[in-house]
């Protein structure tokens, strides 16, 4: 087995050792990253409650108004394909907290906008700085932990991930009887004391992660990384486009949804978007314990074939009160099937998990922003009942790239096995 050394002002650690030297490492101990993961969704669940709002506070009909959710959701999915990259070749600390402190700034500029070009501006510059947070935080659990804590620490990273779809609408829907501007306010002081707590983390326990190598040009680094960004990468990207175009692409219409089916007021519209977050945040130590029992491509397929029968309930449900129940349950499928995509993303390219977790991340967000363009349309011309029903058959072709890399993931842990004997 290669080893290597790193001395750290808490002494030596090695390659072989540092299983070990991580097991000290309490989820408490790794608040900050899990903190870190839910600003972005907690960012992202506003939007429904906004949206209605900004309508009218911008003189805009919805599919003009439709422009902000492609403007935060295909940036941030587009920069996550360069922000993995640039961690993976620089240092994630660094790219860590640029992305923290950016991100507060956009905030406050979304908060301040005093018109819609501004308030689209804003959303951009969330996508921008966005791409330099979730993503690396994912990267550097990878890098920090052994393989057999992954699975546990994953799910809750994913429930708290999970937790800002929960938060998010349910303080919105709060905030916006004063102000919807108090909502992206809150976002900016979050991400500050997200950044600030990360920084006392490398501070403390950054001797763990192990450098990034130095290699001799750009050229040789870019031809390594081009290496590494096998078939299994791009079937992990697959399935994290087609699961998210079904769980997350109606998002931003559900306010709307809820309101022409049943003509619900904000703040109940508030707590039924939130239920999703809630059922996350409830399956998240449970989903941790099955994927160490199954196996995360067995979790995964569990995960999907709830979420496609979760969103078939919603299509068909006769009172808001079925809808709540579903999207509760579509909360609990989906915490099962993002900590299952999400190990995978993490082992399928162990030399650049950085560029690994940022493309798997940026296709799931490149496609909410990329849905407006098929689900407005069809909520036009059919009604959000086929628009849900049209999600769950996007979610039930999602087997497809399971399925197709099956045999690799087998042949991935079988090579494992043989270098660890």
């Amino acid at each position: 087995m290669q080893r290597y050394t790193c001395q750290g002002r808490r002494g030596v650690v090695t390659h072989s050792s540092r299983p070990a030297a991580t097991q000290r490492f309490s989820q408490w101990s790794l608040a900050p990253f899990h903190l870190g993961s839910l600003i972005g969704p907690y960012n992202g669940g506003g939007f429904p409650i906004v949206f209605p709002i900004l309508q009218g506070v911008f003189h805009v009909d919805r599919a003009t108004l439709s422009v902000i959710i492609p403007a935060y959701f295909v940036t941030f999915g587009l920069c996550q394909f360069f922000s993995g990259t640039i961690s993976d070749l620089t240092s994630r600390r660094v790219v860590i907290l640029a992305g923290f402190g950016s991100f507060g700034l956009a905030a406050l500029l979304c908060a301040l906008a005093p018109n819609l070009p501004l308030f689209v501006l804003g959303c951009v510059l969330l996508g921008v700085t966005n791409a330099f947070t979730t993503p690396i935080l994912l990267a550097t659990l990878g890098d920090a932990l052994p393989p057999t804590q992954l699975p546990r620490t994953i799910a809750v990273f994913s429930a708290a991930n999970q937790t800002g779809h929960l938060i998010g609408p349910l303080i919105a829907g709060l905030l916006v009887t004063w102000s919807w501007r108090l909502f992206f306010v809150s976002v900016a002081l979050l991400s500050w004391i997200a950044g600030a707590w990360l920084l006392f983390w490398f501070y403390r326990y950054g001797h763990v992660v192990p450098p990034r190598p130095r290699a001799p040009s750009l050229r040789h680094a870019l031809r390594e990384l081009l290496a590494a960004l096998d078939r299994g990468v791009a079937q992990v990207v697959a399935l994290a486009f087609l699961a998210n175009a079904a769980v997350m692409g109606t998002a931003y219409l559900l306010g709307q949804a809820l309101r022409d089916l049943w003509q619900l007021d904000y703040a109940t519209i508030g707590l039924v978007v939130s239920l999703y977050g809630l059922g996350a945040i409830l399956f998240g130590p449970p989903a941790g314990l099955l994927l160490e029992r199954v196996g995360a491509q067995r979790g995964a397929a569990f995960g999907l074939l709830a979420v496609s029968s979760a969103i078939a309930v919603m299509a068909a449900a006769p009172d808001p009160w079925a809808f709540a129940a579903a999207y509760l349950a579509l909360g609990l499928a989906a915490m099962l099937t993002w900590a299952a995509f999400s190990t995978l993303a993490v082992q399928a390219a162990p030399s650049h998990r950085g560029t690994a977790s940022a493309y798997f991340l940026g296709a799931r967000f490149l496609v909410q922003g990329l849905a407006p363009a098929l689900y407005t349309p069809i909520y036009g011309a059919f009604g959000p009942r086929v628009m849900f029903a049209l999600s769950a058959a996007i979610a039930v072709s999602a087997f497809l790239p399971l399925w197709l890399l099956r045999p690799q993931r087998q042949a991935q842990l079988k090579h494992a096995l043989a270098r660890d004997d």
